[in-house]
């Protein structure tokens, strides 16, 4: 018996296994192919970290989308391949990718080798989105490529534009690399600068001896400032780790030099290259404090979702992303976006990866934009990305934005006074485009307490410190709270900001913080109660000045962090929660988002455009759960006593179970029922989850009335059915009842 016991258990398993096996399989050969190319190997450590950023971006997306079940059907592989940031070994990347399964590739990372990779994938018409090259020849003459960041001509005209007209220098001097993106990026930023009037004062090329060169460069720019003459902003265009050892050496002598770079020079990697040096660890950001550059992305300036995509990255990686990572996330759903606005059957890889192409193709207005990691993005005509451009600043070894930002005025119908504005400087032009300038905000909130959940009226007391930090003359504190409690807001009170409890003006830089404390509003949803999940929130945005005119950002060195894990380690250390009890802390994020007001205020300006009326909005969001535990110490107890003495009135004799001690009963459980409903606010008109808890009981109640009126009928009183066996079977239907139900609520909300 043993034996044939281990041979039947023996063939169950493997028949288990092996379908196991097939499915896996199946899953495996079915899944869609989307290669990679990145430098992971026999390049520059800047480069190698790039190039795992670039993995890691495009990884997180195609998880993301695997978990939530794939597209048509089908879920996504990515492939990763290594073209060591060599064009010889790209090419023949290139090669494999064209001849593999892969519907599309990502990649690569630099210009020049994606120029060289893209000869293949135009020859073998295989789809190409990269996240990173900006050389306009990468996709201006191969309709194949694509890319979710701006071009060089981009980006160099808005350099040349920034410096002369937001920074006031009327002189550069430029540091360029002989690579397609150092020659493409500094020829623009050069060319732009002299037709704006500049000047440039000295040009110097990062050679093959790059120690050389730096020692050249450190030279001349020493003799400039000996003799007193000005060699403007320093531009930089070339990778972060070519000009890394110029910055060092700038820095430990003491110039002071301004540096502007391009998208190289935007990765927090530059700084953190000098963390182990003394001058860093006595001073964090000593050596690129202050210095600029243009970057696709910046996380203190990026909505909701940009924050959300930080905290996953960053939980994940145990790493914040940069631009390149998010980029490549970008890349990735670009991808998986086109495919999912195609007819693609999968029947024909060729015919597919064409299909796939002029999909991507279609992604050309703001109407047909995908939402990527943080913006809005759409392609042009040559398949660069249309998205805005951030200037960036190092500060203690984190890169944010910079004070005065430049946006694209998307219709010059709203704009009074056009010539007035560019006389003054607030409106500029750059290339084609009129672009207003707009302050920066670096705004911070401290929370000192949260107390009195209220959720009846579901609102809340929070107190906290609120900071504001800015450049120029400009009302920043005159904000107005939009979920300021929901009372008030009815009787037209409005919480105002008293004086501030301290202020500073240095170098320009205006710094005020307040202690506010009032009770908001956050309507709370309370289908799932008591198995709720809540938001607590506090917002804020201008009075009058337009998300045109000033954007407010969240202040990372300033709050030193703003990643969830450590938020809620600084408010568990401070008890910032400890007056709610009955709560516990899910997530907590600050951002910033826009908020439209869909009414034209009677603006002439906006009656006649589709423009809407936007403002920025800075957020505190507290995602927060209900303690069952505690809940149901306090409220569901009784009911639990309910279903047993209900349970026990099976095993009293039949002729004690009447219908006025189960009435009673079942009366006692509905006051009970609204006892507890009596807490939600009135406007609840749905059934939440607590009400299903009951109604297991008045079904349990219903059938202990259903068998006193059976164990009453004729059959049972004459004698002819025992009512013995009634009772028994309503021992057995009561806990079976019972568990099912009660283990599908379980399997509902928990």
């Amino acid at each position: 018996m043993l034996k044939k016991a281990i041979v039947l258990v023996s063939i169950v398993l493997l028949a288990f296994g092996t379908v196991v096996a097939i499915d896996t399989f199946q899953g495996y050969k079915e899944r869609i192919t989307i290669a990679i190319a990145a430098p992971l190997s026999n390049a520059s450590e800047s480069a190698q970290r790039s190039g795992r950023a670039m993995v890691d971006g495009a990884q997180l997306y195609i998880n993301q989308v695997n978990k939530a079940g794939g597209v048509k059907g089908k879920k996504f592989k990515l492939e990763v391949y290594d073209d060591q940031g060599n064009p010889d070994v790209a090419q023949q990347v290139a090669q494999k990718i064209a001849q593999s399964n892969a519907i599309a590739v990502i990649g690569h990372y630099s210009s020049g080798v994606s120029t060289v990779a893209g000869e293949v994938y135009q020859h073998h018409k295989i789809p190409a989105v990269t996240g990173s090259a900006t050389a306009d020849g990468v996709t201006q003459s191969n309709t194949w490529y694509f890319r979710t960041i701006f071009s060089n001509s981009a980006q160099g005209t808005f350099i040349a534009n920034y410096i002369q007209k937001i920074l006031g220098s009327s002189k550069i001097s430029l540091v360029y690399s002989p690579s397609t993106y150092g020659l493409t990026l500094g020829k623009t930023v050069e060319e732009t600068f002299r037709q704006l009037g500049g000047e440039v004062v000295s040009k110097w090329v990062l050679g093959d001896d790059i120690d050389q060169a730096i020692e050249t460069i450190y030279q001349d720019l020493l003799a400039l400032k000996n003799s007193g003459k000005d060699p403007g902003v320093i531009v930089m265009t070339a990778n972060r780790n070519q000009v890394a050892g110029l910055i060092a050496k700038m820095k430990s002598s003491g110039m002071d030099f301004p540096i502007f770079g391009g998208d190289s020079l935007a990765e927090i990697s530059l700084a953190q290259r000098f963390e182990d040096s003394p001058e860093e660890m006595d001073e964090p950001g000593f050596f690129t404090n202050g210095i600029y550059a243009i970057a696709p992305i910046i996380f203190d300036i990026s909505d909701d979702g940009g924050q959300q995509f930080r905290n996953e990255f960053e939980k994940q990686y145990k790493q914040a992303p940069g631009w390149v990572a998010t980029c490549y996330y970008d890349a990735a759903k670009a991808i998986v976006e086109a495919i999912k606005r195609s007819d693609i059957t999968w029947e024909d890889l060729q015919k597919n990866r064409l299909m796939l192409k002029e999909s991507l193709a279609t992604i050309n207005s703001q109407e047909t934009a995908f939402k990527g990691a943080t913006r809005n993005i759409y392609f042009d005509y040559y398949g660069n990305a249309v998205a805005p451009l951030f200037v960036g600043i190092f500060d203690r070894i984190n890169f944010i934005s910079a004070f005065n930002q430049l946006q694209i005025i998307p219709d010059l119908r709203t704009v009074v006074n056009l010539e007035e504005q560019l006389d003054s400087g607030e409106i500029v032009k750059v290339g084609n485009n009129y672009m207003v300038k707009t302050h920066i905000v670096y705004t911070g909130m401290d929370i000192n307490e949260i107390s009195h959940i209220d959720q009846k009226t579901s609102s809340y007391l929070v107190d906290f410190y609120l900071w504001f930090r800015y450049q120029g003359d400009i009302p920043a504190d005159q904000i107005e709270f939009t979920n300021y409690g929901i009372e008030r807001l009815d009787s037209g009170e409005k919480l105002t900001l008293k004086e501030p409890i301290d202020t500073d003006v240095t170098d320009g830089i205006t710094y005020k913080v307040y202690r506010v404390k009032g009770d908001f509003h956050e309507k709370f949803d309370f289908h799932d109660y008591p198995f709720d999940h809540q938001t607590l929130s506090a917002r804020f945005r201008h009075l009058n000045l337009t998300r045109d005119k000033l954007i407010y950002v969240v202040d990372l060195v300033g709050m030193r962090d703003t990643t969830t894990e450590k938020v809620l380690k600084n408010w568990e250390r401070a008890k910032v929660f400890d007056k709610i009890t009955d709560w516990s802390v899910e997530d907590a994020t600050f951002f910033q988002d826009t908020v439209i007001n869909d009414s034209t205020l009677g603006n002439r300006r906006f009656i006649d455009t589709d423009s809407d009326i936007e403002y920025s909005r800075f957020n505190v969001v507290i995602k927060i759960k209900r303690d069952l535990v505690s809940f149901s110490i306090k409220n569901l107890l009784p009911l639990l006593f309910f279903v047993v003495v209900g349970y026990l009135f099976m095993f009293l004799p039949f002729d004690h179970m009447s219908v006025e001690a189960v009435s009673g009963l079942l009366l006692a459980i509905v006051f009970y029922h609204l006892s507890l409903i009596e807490g939600l606010p009135e406007g609840v008109g749905y059934v939440v989850a607590l009400d299903y808890a009951f109604f297991i009981v008045y079904i349990l109640n219903g059938l202990q009335l259903l068998m006193v009126v059976i164990g009453n009928s004729e059959g049972f009183q004459s004698g002819k059915i025992k009512i013995s066996k009634l009772m028994e079977f309503g021992r057995v239907a009561f806990p079976v009842i019972l568990v099912v139900y009660t283990s599908l609520l379980c399997w509902r909300y928990l």
